[in-house]
């Protein structure tokens, strides 16, 4: 069981889920209304938000973003696989040492974080 918490479109929250079951919320993403999913780790006391979550709509790739505490601590990258995408999902989410290495993530900023 992953210790997380995952929220998608549709309007689904779970907790505690399995990586197959994970695998399969990410699997089916890109008609409209099913597009998205949000994880955050359960009990995850460390300040700021910290989250990892994916868009995909269509047949696109799978634009992929965390945030590790603040807004200049956001990145994103673009993931052409389902696999792939659950692959970083889970390593992210049992805290695995170098879970983002191989990608090349690029920092977000967000048009409201960007006015301060």
């Amino acid at each position: 069981m992953l210790p997380i918490t995952v929220n998608t479109e549709p309007g689904e929250l779970r907790s505690g889920i399995e990586a197959e079951e994970l695998a399969g919320l990410i699997a089916r993403l890109g008609a409209d209304g099913d597009r998205f999913v949000v994880v955050e780790q359960l009990a995850d006391e460390r300040e700021g938000d910290h989250y990892i979550q994916t868009w995909h709509e269509g047949d696109g790739p799978y634009e992929v973003e965390y945030r590790d505490g603040s807004p200049e601590r956001h990145f994103g990258v673009r993931i052409e696989s389902a696999e792939e995408v659950t692959a970083v999902f889970v390593a992210w989410a049992r805290a695995a040492e170098g879970w983002a290495d191989g990608y090349a993530w690029e920092r977000i900023a967000l048009p409201d974080e960007t006015d301060h």
